[in-house]
């Protein structure tokens, strides 16, 4: 019984007491704890007053310290190995085996993937969570239901084992996190919410669309039907007109473009397509509020300070023969082409074949799929798309009833110009003759997808969540698809906390997948969320570990100017991830005025997550 346990003890109701016994029981058990647990003596009391005072003052020095001139010394030999089974541990960033390892190391091979090692891993699940209901009220507490983080688990839900770990960063370096340690193929939850007030990062959304550079996450629409209430009262748009940016290092969000700034900003701003070329975020597709009554075939360009350039938004002028405007497509950038495939009216489903070229601006026509006339993929949306450089592969997706199965994958051949079809193995592991599952992922749409490219050269597609076509059945599992072997393996040191759709997913360079928002299931409700998850899916360069540990430890490494960074021993590449130095704050409680704060939220009337 959790009423015999003090330490989860939250409040007592003595009405809902039946039997005086079980109250005395209780008090007993109270009491032996308080009156068993021993005092420290004021001797011991000052010498660990002391030894903090100490600790907070050599966090304080290290950015300032010089770094010898001397030949730093090479990483011992079984570091990666330590590191790849989470053994090693990094506690301080002065420390010279911590500089050490993060010199680049030229001669070393990229240590190779660790997934058959890990072991199983349960952490409770952190309840601090930022839940915006389905329900379109018009109280006056809309915004602070916003940001509010009050739990909306049961007791029974937080005695259950999780399998996310919960990192506790403490911001600006005023108390003393956990020891670091690399864990991959471990989902880990990314603490942003402490460094922020309400309006400095974004809303919970789904429908949105995030990508990644090596050193930004950019998450640009969404939708949430308590923002689009308060926005129609405003003549706003009702979808989330805007681009929020969130650097890896710092674990702050800025909002990039909005309304305010970029007055060309598209308001087909929900499950449109993104991705990134040469630095530069592009867009395709999309749709209104209501969906599928307007939808679009642009293409918008969005420059942002953070990529290094003038901020602004770019409707690409286009010409030649434009795809159908329609919503939930994929796109593909190969050589100086933008290839989009399938998508919705809202009515219509295709898996027709376009492509742009990025040179001249004309469209064109390549593939018309007739699956009524020939071995055709049939049409779908909210598919994803991964590309090995000779086929553009099409994972899942379905229409509003159904969805298309992850065993045998259409492929769109960039040579041929026709579609192949690749039988899949599954992962035997994970076969359950009892509940069906014969080691493949199931069916689903709405789910997210990156890729990565493994030391050894292959392509792997990493699938999270999602959802079946009776709208009952939700997937908080991950897979992982080789493209080269065609083979599945089930991720299970890692799942969403819960069941998750019509959110997004993104990876960086060096090879760590990030997963916001989407719409959260359990058995009582649906909820729309801005929580944001990152997972390593494969071992790193040794450069880019140290460079986590680094951040983990030092997230406010934006208050020290280049000079000083580089003095103490950062590379210029991890100094370049870095936003521009920033001013202390000394007021956490109010905005900053260099940045923009929302149009869909209201400040004055939200609460802090600080407070």
């Amino acid at each position: 019984m959790n009423i015999l346990k003090p330490a989860k003890l939250k409040c007592i109701v003595f009405n809902q007491l039946r039997h005086t016994w079980t109250f005395l029981l209780f008090l007993c058990d109270l009491l032996a704890k308080i009156y068993g647990t021993a005092q420290p003596t004021d001797h011991q009391e000052q010498l660990a007053n002391q030894n903090n005072n100490n600790n907070n003052n050599n966090n304080d020095l290290i950015m300032d310290q010089d770094m010898p001139e001397e030949e730093v010394a090479q990483p011992e030999e079984g570091v990666v190995e330590q590191l790849a089974h989470g053994e090693l541990a990094i506690p301080l960033l002065g420390q010279p085996d911590l500089i050490a390892l993060f010199q680049d190391n030229q001669g070393a091979g990229e240590p190779m993937d660790a997934a058959s090692d890990l072991d199983e891993e349960e952490e409770e699940d952190d309840v601090d969570d930022v839940d915006v209901d389905y329900g379109d009220t018009d109280s006056e507490s809309e915004f602070e239901e916003m940001f509010s983080d009050e739990s909306t688990s049961s007791s029974d839900e937080l005695d259950e084992n999780r399998t996310v770990l919960n990192v506790s960063l403490s911001p600006e370096g005023t108390g003393k996190p956990a020891l670091y340690s690399f864990q991959p193929l471990r989902l880990v939850k990314c603490p942003y919410k402490d460094k922020h007030i309400a309006g400095e990062f974004p809303l919970a959304r789904s429908g949105h669309r995030i990508i990644a550079s090596n050193s930004h996450l950019y998450s640009l629409g969404g939708y949430n039907p308590r923002s689009a209430l308060a926005a129609s009262r405003h003549g706003r748009c009702l979808l989330f007109q805007e681009l929020w940016s969130y650097n890896f290092a710092t674990r702050t969000w800025k909002l990039e473009l909005n309304a305010d700034n970029a007055s060309n900003m598209p308001v087909e701003l929900a499950s449109n397509a993104l991705t990134i070329h040469n630095n530069v975020l592009i867009s395709h597709g999309g749709t209104g509020f209501p969906f599928g009554e307007s939808c679009s075939n642009d293409c918008y360009v969005y420059c942002t300070p953070s990529a290094g350039a003038t901020t602004g938004v770019q409707r690409l002028k286009v010409r030649g023969d434009l795809p159908t405007a329609q919503y939930g497509p994929g796109i593909v950038i190969h050589k100086h082409f933008l290839y989009t495939i399938g998508g919705t009216t809202g009515f219509d489903y295709t898996c027709d074949v376009y492509r742009l070229d990025l040179h001249t601006g004309i469209w064109e026509n390549v593939y018309i799929s007739r699956p009524e006339m020939r071995d055709d993929p049939e049409g779908r949306y909210r598919h994803e798309v991964v590309y090995d450089g000779k086929h553009i592969f099409v994972l899942g997706g379905g229409t509003s009833h159904s969805v298309y199965d992850l065993q045998r994958i259409p492929a769109y051949n960039l040579e041929a110009n026709c579609w192949d079809y690749f039988d899949t193995y599954p992962d035997r592991r994970a076969a359950d003759i009892e509940y069906r599952n014969v080691g493949y992922p199931k069916p689903r749409k709405c789910f997210s997808c990156v890729q990565h490219q493994a030391s050894n050269g292959d392509i792997e597609a990493f699938i999270t969540g999602g959802l079946q076509g009776d709208f009952s059945t939700y997937f908080s599992d991950i897979w992982k698809l080789n493209l080269r072997t065609k083979h599945w393996f089930r991720i299970e040191t890692a799942s969403l906390p819960r069941p998750l759709y019509f959110h997004s997913a993104a990876h960086s360079d060096n090879g760590c997948m990030y997963v916001f928002g989407g719409i959260e299931y359990n058995d009582k409700e649906m909820r729309r969320r801005n929580d944001l998850y990152k997972m390593w899916m494969t071992v790193p360069k040794l450069s880019e570990m140290c460079w986590d540990a680094i951040t983990y430890y030092n997230d406010n490494l934006d208050l020290y100017d280049r000079k000083t960074l580089l003095g103490a021993g950062i590379p210029n590449r991890f100094a370049d991830r870095l936003p521009p130095q920033r001013r202390r704050r000394l007021d956490l409680s109010q905005p900053d005025p260099s940045m923009l704060i929302s149009l869909y939220s209201n400040p004055k009337r939200a609460r802090s997550t600080t407070q």
